[in-house]
Formats: C-alpha cells, structure tokens, sequence
C-alpha cells in the first residue's frame, strides 16, 4: 500500500468518525429538545413544536446549503454548522435555567439554531463524503448511513445516562464535547470547492431541474418522502410510549429507545448483501412496508417484549431501506450536482420527519398515546403500498 492510498484511508477513517460523534450529538440535542418539553414542561404540543423548529429550518436554508456545498468547501461548512449547534446547545442550557416565558423563547431560539446546523450540516458531510469515496460510492455510503443511523439510536440511553447522574446541564455538556471532537477530526481534512458559475439561486434551480429528470434519483427521493414519515412519530411517540403505556422508568426509556440502533445497524449492515438477492428496488420497497407494519403493531401491543420485538421488526425495515436510498443517490448522481441532490435528500429526510413529528405532538394532545401509534402505522403502511404500486424504475432498479 502506496502513501497516498494510506493518507487517504487516514483522512476517510477521521471523516467516518467525525460523522458519527456530530450526528451522535445532533440527535442527543434532539432529542434534549423533546424530552425536556415533554418531561419537564409536560407540554407534547411544546415538544413537536421544538422538534418542527429543529428540522424544519432545512426547508428554507437548506436549498441554499446544497449549491453552497457544490461551490465551497463541505469541510469548512461542516465546522460551521457544528458551531451552530454548540450555539443552540449554549441557549438550551441557558433555557434549563431560567423560568417564564423567557426560558421558552430561549428554548424555541435553540431549537432554531439546532435546524440551523441540521441545514448544512447533513450536505455538507454527504459532499464530502462523495469527494473521498472515489469509486467506493455504494459501500462508503452504506457505512456512513450506518454510522448516521448509529447516532441516532444510540443518543436515547446516552441521554438517559447523563439524566441519571448528573442535571440536563451535564446532557447539554456531552453534546458539547462530542462536538468538539468532532470538528477536531475534521482539521486537515481540505476538499476545494468548485466555484461559482452564477448565483446561488440558479444552481439551485439547475439542480432540481436535474433531480427531476433523471427519473431513478426522482423516485429514490420520493420514496425517501415516504420511508421518512416515519421518524416523526419515532421520535416524538416513542418516548410518550414507552413511559405512558409501558411504564419504563428514564433509564429503561432510554435503552428502549435505544433498540432501536441495534435494529438500523443491522438493516443498514445487511442492505448491500441483501440488496444483491433481492434487488436494491426491491429490497427497498419491502423494507418500507415492514418499516409500517411495524409501528402499527406497537400501536396493538401492550408488553414491553413484544413492543420491543416491533421496534426492532420496524427499525431493521427502516435501516436497510434508508441506506439503500442513500447508496443509489451517492453512486447514480453526477459529482457536479452531488451537493444539491443531497441537499434535496437533506431537506426530505429532515423537513418530513419534522412535519411528521409536529403533528405527531398535536394528535398525543388530542388522542390516547396507543391510538396516536396505530394511526401512524396504517397511514404510513397505505403510503408505503400506493408508491410501491407507481414507482416502477425504483422497483425495477438492480445492480
């Protein structure tokens, strides 16, 4: 092994860790977001709201983060979107601290900044990710959702752990300090950005006018509209769940929720093989539908095995659909456009599961926690069954 093949492998190991620890902390802040509207204010409506502020922002900003990704260095915007959430963890413990009407506007205020860093934050990595894969697209892909997904589950019982021994001060302060790792991995790692032909606004434009005429990139990212509608009620019922109908103390909420890593790891680390089988079209589609059947089952269940089993059953369905979903984006898009199109999957894999989950907020104020779980479970298993029926070139695509 050359050299140069040993100082790239170094620099795609520090960008593979550096993804995990970020999005490990991104999702724990997330998640401070919800729990602590829910479990300190009591307030589900408060808890969406955060969470809608969260991943809602990528709808505005995040059109703007793709072209910017394509034109600078994803390297650098990554480091600033990573401070965007040091700011918004700073403004949520402020928050934690304060009482009255401006401990909620500082709380809504870091909820805002957490969106702020979700925009970039998510293009900017996938960008680089693509400019350091080479020809490994698909499999590189599939490792860096895993490690995405990985975050994901795991912040749940590391949240727990640090309720349990310290304040949300000590939560907000893990977050912290995952960040900075994070950035500090990242420092040396320089990708040159391809400049800019015209104004942001246009790229931009040529970008959705690509996306939308390369017919597999439009359903793969449509489908992901679908796959995505569950995160919503993932994140926000979930922990209602587990504490109102399964009677789960912090600790034991926080593993529960945290099954849920051990099943996207699983569906993600099994997807390329599978998809090989199966069919990658295939394989996704399925994998949608168990994904709903799923959490519709956990709506039916009362027994915390059982719920646990579902959880897994649905997890493992979202996992391998999800990375299958980014590996044909990353390895079919032209390296041109790789920005724009992953700021589009950015914006459909935070602004549905942010829609999702402020109308999952909503409906716990209006209905029991079981009956908010079903109905999400039948409407995303009937979403799930109509796109299989439509999108034929997803279905049909194989490698």
């Amino acid at each position: 092994m050359n050299q140069s093949n040993v100082y790239h492998q170094g620099h795609m190991f520090r960008f593979l860790s550096a993804s995990f620890l970020g999005f490990l902390a991104g999702h724990l802040t997330n998640y401070s977001v919800i729990l602590y509207a829910q479990d300190v204010w009591n307030q589900d409506a408060l808890a969406g709201i955060g969470f809608g502020l969260c991943f809602g922002v990528p709808l505005f900003l995040g059109w703007f983060a793709g072209a910017w990704c394509d034109s600078h260095s994803p390297q650098i915007l990554a480091q600033l979107a990573h401070s965007s959430f040091l700011i918004a963890l700073g403004l949520l413990n402020l928050s934690s601290q304060m009482v009255g009407a401006p401990s909620v506007t500082l709380f809504l205020l870091g909820a805002f900044f957490v969106g702020v860093g979700w925009s970039i934050l998510a293009p900017a990595r996938m960008s680089l990710l693509g400019r350091l894969a080479g020809e490994k697209q698909k499999k590189m892909a599939v490792i860096f959702n895993v490690l995405v997904m990985l975050g994901f589950g795991s912040a749940p019982p590391i949240l727990a752990f640090c309720r349990s021994i310290g304040s949300w001060k000590f939560v907000h302060i893990t977050g912290v300090i995952l960040f900075l790792i994070a950035m500090g991995l990242l420092v040396g790692i320089k990708t040159e950005g391809q400049g800019k032909s015209s104004s942001a606004w246009d790229r931009i434009l040529r970008g959705v006018s690509y996306a939308k005429n390369h017919e597999l990139l439009k359903q793969t990212l449509l489908f992901s509209i679908v796959i995505y509608c569950s995160m919503g009620p993932v994140q926000v019922m979930m922990p209602r769940y587990a504490k109102g109908v399964l009677q789960l103390g912090e600790l034991e909420r926080g593993f529960f929720l945290g099954a849920l890593a051990l099943a996207l790891l699983l569906g993600g680390g099994t997807s390329l093989k599978l998809a090989k089988h199966f069919g990658y079209g295939k394989l996704i589609l399925t994998s949608g539908l168990v994904c709903g059947l799923g959490l519709l089952g956990i709506g039916l269940s009362h027994y915390l095995w059982i719920s646990i089993a579902l959880l897994l059953v649905s997890g493992f369905g979202a996992g391998a659909s999800i990375s299958l979903l980014v590996a044909i984006l990353q390895s079919e898009v032209s390296p041109e456009y790789r920005g724009r199109l992953m700021s589009l999957y950015t914006i459909t894999s935070q602004v549905v599961p942010a829609f999702a989950g402020l109308l999952s907020g909503l409906i716990l104020v209006k209905v029991s926690i079981a009956t908010a779980v079903l109905s999400a479970g039948v409407i995303l298993t009937l979403i799930v069954i109509i796109t299989t029926i439509r999108l034929q070139t997803l279905r049909n695509y194989h490698v």
